[in-house]
C-alpha cells in the first residue's frame, strides 16, 4: 500500500512524513520523489511528485506513473556474470572501449558466476571453475574473459546458497558438545578419536573462550581461530583481521572461513610475534575493529556499492524497465555507482545510504553476531603454538582451493592433498 499510493494521482500531505521517516528501502519512494531539499534536488528527473496548494502531492508527469507500474514489485536477485573462455596471450581489452582484436571474438561460454565473486578478481588471478583452473583476464560488460592456467592456490567461487550461517542456538550446542568429553560417547568412533587427538595435540575450546592456533606449513604461517559463529561472521572477521595483521607487518596473504573456523595465512610468523610481545591477541580481537576498521574496509570494498544498488532498485531511484527497453546490469551498476558517489560525498546521512549500511550489516556481514562474539571472548582468548596443523584445523584448511571438480585426475589430486593433510594432523 505504501508504495502504491505514490503512483496514484493525488495523496494527502500527512502521508509524506511517514514515508520520509521510513528506513526500509521498500518504503522510501516519497522521501526523494518529492522536491525536499537534499543533494539530488538539482536533478529534475528525481522530482517525481510535487506539493500542490491544497496540501496534496501530485505526480509531476503521467509518464512517472507509467514508469512506476513497469517497475513495481521488483525482486533483486544475485547478478550473474557469464564466463567466456579465450586463449591466453590474446590482445587485452582496452579500457573504456571493450575488447579488441582476437579477444573480441572470444570463445565458448563455460557457465555463470555471481558478480560479487568476479568483482574481487584482478587480472591474473586464478580460480577453479567448470572442472578447470582458469586465469581471469578482464570483465567486459556482463562477461568475464578467462583463459586456461596452472596454479597451486586458485581461488574458490562461492555462491549465495553457501552463505547462510549456523544459527546461534546450533552454534552454542556444538560448542557445548565438543567441550564435554562425557558427551563424546554418543558420537561416532572416528569423531571421538579426532577430538581425542585434538585434546592431546592442542586443546578443545570451551564454550566461553576463543581458541587460537598458530603453526607453520610449507612456506607459510597460519593463524586459525574457532569462533563457531557461521560463515558470514567469519568472513567479516577475516577481512578485518587481515587489515590488522597487515598493520602489524605480518604480511597476510589471504584467509578462508567455514561455519566454525577461520584460517589466515601469510609470510610473517604470528607465533613469534605473540611470544615476543609484538602482537597482542587481546588487541587483535578487540571490539573496536567494528569501528574505524570496518568503516575503512567498507569504503574500500565494492560491497557497499552493490548493496546500495539493490536498495536503489527496490526503492525506485534507478528504474530497470522503460517502454520498449530494459537496462542491463552493467548499465544499472554505472548509474547507481554515480549516485552512490555523489551521496557519499555530499550527503552521507541520506536515507538510502543508511538503508544500504543496515542491509549490509544484517544480511551480508552479520555485524551484530560478530560484535556479540568479540564481547563474549574478551579476556578468554587461549593461544596454542603448534609445530603442525591440528585435527580441528583440517576442515577449514581443506577449504583453501577446494571446489567440486569433475574429472578423475582432478579428484585424485584433491584426494591426495586431503589425505596428506589429515595424516599430518593425526600423527
Amino acid at each position: 500500500m505504501r508504495r502504491t499510493v505514490a503512483a496514484s494521482q493525488v495523496f494527502p500531505k500527512h502521508c509524506f512524513g511517514k514515508h520520509r521517516d521510513a528506513i526500509n528501502p521498500c518504503h522510501v519512494r516519497v522521501s526523494w520523489w518529492s522536491v525536499a531539499p537534499f543533494t539530488l534536488k538539482v536533478y529534475e528527473r528525481f522530482a517525481k511528485i510535487r506539493p500542490g496548494k491544497d496540501g496534496r502531492y501530485r505526480i509531476s508527469h503521467p509518464r512517472i506513473a507509467q514508469q512506476y507500474r513497469l517497475n513495481v514489485g521488483t525482486i533483486v536477485e544475485e547478478t550473474m556474470i557469464k564466463v567466456r573462455l579465450v586463449r591466453s596471450g590474446r590482445e587485452a581489452p582496452v579500457a573504456g572501449r571493450g575488447p579488441t582484436g582476437a579477444m573480441a571474438r572470444g570463445g565458448r561460454i563455460l557457465g555463470e558466476l555471481e558478480e560479487y565473486f568476479v568483482e574481487g578478481l584482478a587480472p591474473g588471478d586464478t580460480f577453479v571453475f567448470s572442472g578447470e583452473i582458469l586465469r581471469f583476464e578482464a570483465l567486459i560488460q556482463d562477461e568475464a574473459y578467462v583463459s586456461r592456467a596452472h596454479s597451486d592456490d586458485p581461488k574458490v567461487p562461492a555462491y549465495a546458497g553457501g552463505k547462510f550461517p549456523l544459527s546461534t542456538y546450533l552454534a552454542a550446542r556444538v560448542r557445548a558438545l565438543i567441550s564435554a568429553p562425557r558427551a563424546w560417547a554418543a558420537l561416532p568412533g572416528q569423531v571421538r578419536e579426532w577430538l581425542g587427538i585434538q585434546r592431546r595435540r592442542s586443546r578443545v575450546p570451551l564454550p566461553g573462550e576463543l581458541l587460537v592456533e598458530t603453526f607453520p606449513r610449507a612456506d607459510k604461517n597460519y593463524l586459525v581461530c574457532y569462533p563457531f559463529e557461521g560463515r558470514l561472521a567469519h568472513q567479516t572477521l577475516g577481512m578485518l583481521l587481515t587489515r590488522r595483521l597487515e598493520r602489524a607487518r605480518l604480511r597476510p596473504l589471504g584467509f578462508v572461513a567455514n561455519e566454525y573456523a577461520l584460517a589466515v595465512w601469510g609470510l610473517g610468523d604470528p607465533a613469534f610475534a605473540i611470544r615476543h610481545g609484538e602482537l597482542s591477541l587481546a588487541r587483535l580481537f578487540d571490539q573496536d575493529m567494528l569501528g574505524d576498521d570496518l568503516e575503512a574496509w567498507l569504503a574500500e570494498s565494492a560491497l557497499m556499492k552493490r548493496t546500495f544498488r539493490q536498495c536503489a532498485i527496490i526503492a525506485g531511484l534507478i528504474e530497470r524497465r522503460a517502454p520498449r527497453e530494459e537496462k542491463n546490469m552493467r548499465q544499472m551498476t554505472i548509474s547507481t555507482d554515480l549516485v552512490y558517489d555523489v551521496l557519499r560525498r555530499h550527503q552521507a546521512d541520506h536515507i538510502l545510504l543508511r538503508a544500504a549500511r543496515q542491509e549490509a550489516a544484517v544480511g551480508l556481514l552479520d555485524i551484530r553476531r560478530l560484535g556479540a562474539m568479540l564481547g563474549r571472548i574478551k579476556g578468554h582468548i587461549v593461544h596454542q603454538a603448534l609445530d603442525r596443523v591440528s585435527p580441528l584445523a583440517v576442515p577449514v584448511m581443506l577449504e583453501i582451493g577446494r571446489e567440486s571438480v569433475y574429472g578423475e585426475a582432478s579428484e585424485q589430486l584433491l584426494a591426495e592433498a586431503e589425505a596428506a593433510l589429515v595424516n599430518e594432523a593425526m600423527r
